[in-house]
């Protein structure tokens, strides 16, 4: 038998409009507190759109990058980028709870894709480099390997998550991936600007997953009318 709560009991729960504000704080939190630290990643630890100059043989060199209107593209590509997720997460929250189980782990893999566009976009902001490198810097490795590898442990436990049918067990892989999230954020607080959308897409997943009805079995009984 399949129970769903009473009509108070749905407005007071509200998932999709929980789902619809965590999509929405996620992508305003990305954007008002993360977009400063990626600026600073991008340019102070990846010198993207900097050269590494030396004046004379005693210098030891130092990076002269872009002023803060030559990063608006990297602004505008990354946060197009997000805004295109968050619309996409969107729909999925406002679609019809027939399949809501379904479009919890839909949204949840959703979560996913602002830490692919951080992983792919960083490290192409340190692959087309300029010839006049700083000698013996990696500038991927130094400032991204660790919180790379956080990440990929978080992706992992959402898509295992995921292979789980029952909501509980889903809800607890979203926690584990949660503070994988907030571990990230605090090696390499650049990373806040991906986070944040992958973390509220996967708030919203959690509370698409309180939509899915709790199946009760009760025994088969066969009334004595039926028998007659």
């Amino acid at each position: 038998m399949v129970e769903w709560a009473g009509p108070h009991e749905q407005d007071a729960l509200s998932p999709r409009g929980s789902a619809i504000l965590s999509l929405s704080v996620g992508f305003v939190v990305s954007v008002l507190a993360g977009s400063g630290f990626l600026l600073s990643l991008v340019r102070d630890d990846l010198h993207f759109q900097c050269s590494f100059l030396q004046m004379g043989s005693d210098d030891p060199g130092s990076f002269y990058c872009a002023d803060g209107i030559g990063y608006i593209g990297v602004g505008v590509v990354t946060y197009g980028v997000y805004g295109v997720i968050l619309l996409i997460a969107l729909a999925v929250a406002i679609a019809g709870p027939k399949r809501a189980g379904m479009q919890s782990r839909l949204m949840a893999g959703i979560s996913i894709l602002p830490i692919a566009m951080f992983s792919w976009s960083t490290w192409y902001a340190t692959s087309a480099r300029p010839l006049d490198r700083a000698p013996g810097v990696n500038y991927w490795v130094q400032p991204l390997l660790a919180v790379t590898a956080v990440l990929a442990t978080a992706v992992v436990v959402i898509v295992a998550a995921g292979l789980f049918s029952e909501p509980r067990i889903r809800r607890v892989g979203f926690c584990v991936a949660t503070a994988l999230f907030v571990a990230a954020v605090l090696i390499q607080p650049g990373s806040l600007s991906a986070v944040a959308v992958a973390f509220g897409t996967l708030a919203a997943a959690a509370s698409l997953d309180r939509r899915v009805p709790n199946e009760v079995e009760s025994p088969t009984i066969t009334s004595a009318s039926e028998n007659l």
